[in-house]
């Protein structure tokens, strides 16, 4: 099949691929939080916020301060990545008017969120409670607005790239949300513990996932056709199973930043229907009519999901296999590597759970 005879891209060819470092960027970033979280160091620098070149004059030879201020490093890395990320999506708006209309509210909710940053700054040394800066706030809320009704009414009209538009917007928003959990988990940690810190690892998942959509959605359309049925059907199914893998997430870091019974059994039980849906997922797909789009998406999940049930068994035995409380017992290299794994093994199992979902449904215009 020659490039003549396949769908059109629905952007140009550079956005895919800078799409996809986003991903893999964001994906280094996962896996040093999840370091941060193996080894215990979130609260390795209780300075927040900072800049990215906080380290050139506040070194530490410390391990643990390091892999706290990589996870900081990296996290701007992808804030810069997703923001051209989505000025460059908006830019393939179809209409004029709104497309400059949509890079300028985009631009400024850019801008505002930086001086929030800067005023957060200015007052780190000060002892009087954090003034929050209404008028920044206000600023980025109604570019937000603008852009979130021209995204919404491209829904509603259709047309290519629609919905990679709004896919675009809600991964920037996230990855300030995400920054924002981030730091408010550091400055909060007397008041709150480690409670935010389980939110912001949940909700690192949530905004990988929505990244990796972006990069899907802007990559050229699956060629062939699959009977509305099937389509249907394997649809339906893959975001069931995307549903469920994300349930067993949220248990996964209940396991890991409050183990308790409870916890233990829930993520044990989802595990099942995880795995049993994903079995049943991969043989629709396999022997039915859409097998040249799941091949690629398909057979990463399924050797993904037996990586992960192996790593969930060893991580399980380091965690809870000794006679010391997990909260009392000193990490070693190999737990927290083991642990970090199957964190990131299970990323990769959402991830590719999404891509098969988009791929199996994808049909008309995007």
């Amino acid at each position: 099949m020659t490039d003549t005879d396949l769908p059109p891209r629905p952007v140009p060819r550079w956005l895919h691929r800078w799409a996809v470092a986003t991903v893999c960027a964001c994906l280094a970033l996962l896996a040093v939080g999840q370091l941060v979280t193996s080894f215990r160091v979130g609260m390795a620098d209780p300075i927040w916020p900072t800049s990215p070149w906080h380290l050139v004059n506040n070194y530490e030879p410390s391990p643990g301060y390091l892999i706290e201020h990589a996870h900081r490093i990296l996290g701007f890395l992808v804030g810069g990545l997703v923001t051209v990320l989505a000025l460059g999506v908006w830019g393939t708006h179809p209409n004029r008017a709104a497309r400059y209309l949509g890079l300028v509210a985009l631009a400024v909710l850019v801008g505002a969120f930086g001086e929030f940053h800067r005023a957060l700054i200015a007052q780190r040394e000060s002892t009087e409670a954090v003034v929050v800066p209404e008028r920044i706030v206000f600023t980025m809320l109604g570019a937000l607005a603008v852009a979130a009704l021209l995204a919404g009414g491209g829904l509603v009209g259709g047309g290519r790239g629609s919905v990679a538009r709004f896919a675009g917007l809600l991964g920037l928003v996230f990855v300030m949300i995400q920054g924002l959990l981030g730091g408010f988990r550091v400055k909060l940690n007397e008041l709150v513990g480690t409670d935010l810190a389980a939110v912001h690892g949940v909700f690192g998942q949530v905004t990988f996932a929505v990244l990796l959509t972006v990069a899907v959605l802007t990559a050229r359309p699956p060629a062939g056709d699959v009977p509305d049925a099937d389509r249907r059907r394997l649809g339906r199914l893959g975001l069931g199973l995307v549903a469920v893998l994300f349930v067993q997430l949220v248990w996964g870091a209940w396991v890991r930043h409050a183990p308790d019974a409870l916890g233990q059994r829930l993520h044990f039980l989802t595990a099942f229907v995880a795995v049993a849906t994903a079995v049943w997922l991969l043989r629709l797909g396999f022997t039915g009519p859409a097998r040249p789009r799941v091949r690629v998406w398909g057979t990463a999940l399924g050797v993904l999901v037996a990586l992960q049930v192996t790593l969930g068994v060893e991580a399980w035995m380091g965690k809870f296999g000794g006679a010391t409380l997990p909260e009392f017992e000193t990490v070693s290299a190999k737990q927290a590597g083991i642990r970090t794994a199957h964190a990131l093994v299970g990323t990769g199992v959402l991830a590719a759970a999404v891509g098969l979902a988009l791929r199996v449904r994808a049909g008309g215009e995007r």
